[in-house]
């Protein structure tokens, strides 16, 4: 018997890509994984990588876990919303979320800055980025089934966020968001701060997106590392791999995780803070920048992964947070909030249509 089609949520944020879906037993699954591709081949041991994929265009990109900026697309281009790079990415995803050869209805997102124009709804973007998503890729080695992206829907990324806080996993409304009419979303992610205001009918009443994602907090933890790189006895901290200063950061030194190497490890707790705290510094000026006067405003909602570092969330870390606004709530998996909102939005109309 054919299997229906999946109707499956994307977050395809420049630093993460979030899946969410209902299993064939009606049970969520998420799934995340790093925004990282290049171009061309890709190799694992002795093997061509099954995560390297040919576009229509005759384009070959490969899905990896690390690489240097030079070898990396980069994922901070808005243009990369509608390019083959995401296509490949959002196929890559959907196969190791478990959807390999599966009919697919997509629910995805656009930044607030780019589902929204001058004049309103950008129904050109939103069209090219459906467009983008419905085009065929096909697998380099021929071993994976791509999933058939039967149908696109789009979202701007903040309104699916405060949807998200506001209702518990089992439907009913979160009582921390009861009473709230006017919000700001705070969406911290890798490479981007995107920030939306949001009224008591969950329009988006006025938007920003910078450049302040965690990238800021993790170079300019880089830069402390190689300033005190002797007093902390640390050689060459210039060459550390950038995909190893996440680990470190969330370690709180540097070392081995091995419990009989704890006596060798670096702590780079306090250097942390310092990143930290001078990032939270951007984006409260981020926030005064897209709203002067936060009298009006009931909740500042943050969300996205670097909502976990900023948040208190990291064991060594206070909440940063705290000090944008007299209420600041933070979701339990912030870095999932967005598209759990999708995934409850979709499912809402898929729903509505279904009665009709």
């Amino acid at each position: 018997m054919k299997q229906k089609p999946v109707l499956v949520a994307i977050d395809g944020g420049s630093g993460n890509i979030a899946v969410r879906y209902l299993n064939d037993d009606g049970k969520a699954h998420q799934f995340i994984m790093r925004s990282v591709i290049r171009r061309g081949h890709l190799q694992q041991g002795s093997k061509e990588s099954n995560s390297t994929w040919h576009t229509a265009e005759g384009e070959l990109y490969s899905v990896t876990s690390t690489g240097t900026r030079m070898d990396l697309v980069d994922t901070c281009d808005p243009q990369y919303q509608i390019s083959d790079a995401n296509r490949v990415l959002v196929v890559d995803a959907l196969v190791k979320a478990g959807l390999e050869g599966r009919d697919i209805i997509l629910a995805d997102t656009l930044p607030a800055d780019q589902f929204y124009g001058e004049n309103g709804i950008n129904h050109e973007r939103i069209e090219a980025k459906k467009k983008s998503l419905m085009l065929p890729v096909k697998n380099y080695t021929g071993k994976v089934t791509p999933p058939r992206i039967l149908e696109v829907k789009i979202w701007p990324e903040a309104v699916p966020a405060f949807v998200s806080a506001s209702i518990a996993d089992d439907g009913s409304e979160n009582p921390a968001m009861e009473g709230v009419r006017h919000s700001i979303v705070v969406d911290i992610g890798r490479f981007t701060c995107d920030l939306a205001m949001l009224d008591d009918n969950d329009d988006v009443i006025s938007r920003l997106t910078t450049e302040n994602g965690i990238h800021m907090l993790i170079k300019r933890f880089h830069a402390l590392l190689m300033e005190h790189e002797q007093e902390l006895g640390i050689v060459e901290a210039k060459e550390i791999n950038p995909a190893a200063l996440d680990t470190i950061i969330e370690n709180g030194y540097i070392g081995s995780s091995a419990p009989a190497m704890a006596s060798k490890r670096i702590n780079i707790e306090k250097l942390v803070k310092i990143a930290a705290q001078e990032l939270a510094g951007l984006i409260r000026s981020d926030i005064r920048a897209l709203h002067r006067n936060l009298s009006d405003i009931d909740v500042l909602l943050v969300v996205g992964g670097g909502a976990n570092w900023l948040g208190g969330k990291l064991s060594y870390l206070p909440n940063f947070a705290e000090e944008w606004h007299q209420y600041v709530y933070i979701p339990e998996q912030p870095e999932m909030a967005v598209v759990r909102g999708v995934h409850l939005l979709a499912l809402g109309e898929h729903q509505e249509l279904e009665n009709e």
